[in-house]
């Protein structure tokens, strides 16, 4: 009778401890499974917006996690336009300012149209540990600089265009971009690629080292911008004489340029 009873005492206990097992595997889910799975839901047809805040909460639980960043950069490439990629921002400033996936998340920065990236940009340059943070942030500040002079172009070219600006980028940042001077944006764009080529020259990129791209950019700014002289052009005319561009400086020249490969 004894032995009945402690049998059935066990059987009882089987499901709570199991219970218990499965509950603590789902307690010590890891962070990358987590984000894998929201992954899967987006994939299965959820919609960003509704996965937006917990990336973010994911982000904000597991900041000292790697894929913190990962889930950071999902809101700014998804949700660029909306309130949730500004608080991505605010949490890559506040949790990511010495990390180097920071480096590759400027980019989506840049390109998020809120003050908060601009900001970001600013101090990553001025104040993270890491190199290659500090270089990209510079390299992606430019780009964004770049990116507003187009849109004060825009403007003044269609004043009609504003209402739909607003729009677009909503009321604070469109303030801001109405705001904007284009000679003075030029002049910080020019600024930014001198410290990438005093600085952060030797910085490696996809695209080369950060003082390679500067050096291009640094020529088209001074010498293929509008306004700006033209470098000097050695050549030979239709009857094979030799001319300088210089030489018709004052002129309306066209040049053309063709050649054989």
């Amino acid at each position: 009778m004894l032995s009945k009873i402690i049998c059935g005492l066990s059987l009882m206990l089987v499901p709570s401890n199991f219970a218990q097992a499965n509950s603590s595997r789902h307690e010590t889910q890891s962070p990358a499974v987590e984000y894998q799975k929201l992954l899967d839901e987006y994939e299965g047809g959820a919609k960003a917006p509704e996965l937006g805040g917990r990336f973010l909460t994911l982000a904000e639980q597991h900041s000292s996690d790697p894929v913190a960043v990962d889930a950071l950069v999902w809101v700014l490439t998804k949700l660029r336009t909306r309130p949730e990629a500004t608080r991505a921002i605010e949490l890559l400033e506040r949790n990511h300012l010495h990390d180097e996936k920071l480096s590759a998340a400027c980019r989506h920065v840049a390109r998020t149209p809120a003050l908060a990236a601009e900001k970001l940009l600013r101090t990553a340059m001025e104040k993270s540990r890491d190199e290659k943070v500090r270089g990209q942030a510079c390299r992606q500040l430019a780009y964004l600089l770049d990116q507003q002079a187009s849109v004060v172009d825009q403007l003044k070219k269609e004043p009609e265009s504003v209402d739909r600006v607003m729009q677009f980028y909503g009321a604070e940042y469109g303030k801001h971009l109405k705001a904007l001077d284009r000679e003075k944006l030029e002049k910080k764009r020019e600024q930014l690629f001198e410290l990438m080529l005093k600085s952060f020259a030797d910085v490696s990129t996809s695209d080369g080292t950060l003082g390679e791209i500067a050096q291009k950019a640094l020529f088209r700014i001074r010498h293929l911008s509008i306004g700006r002289v033209a470098p000097e052009i050695e050549g030979e005319d239709i009857f094979g004489k030799t001319f300088k561009l210089s030489d018709h400086r004052g002129k309306v020249v066209v040049l053309s340029f063709w050649g054989h490969w």
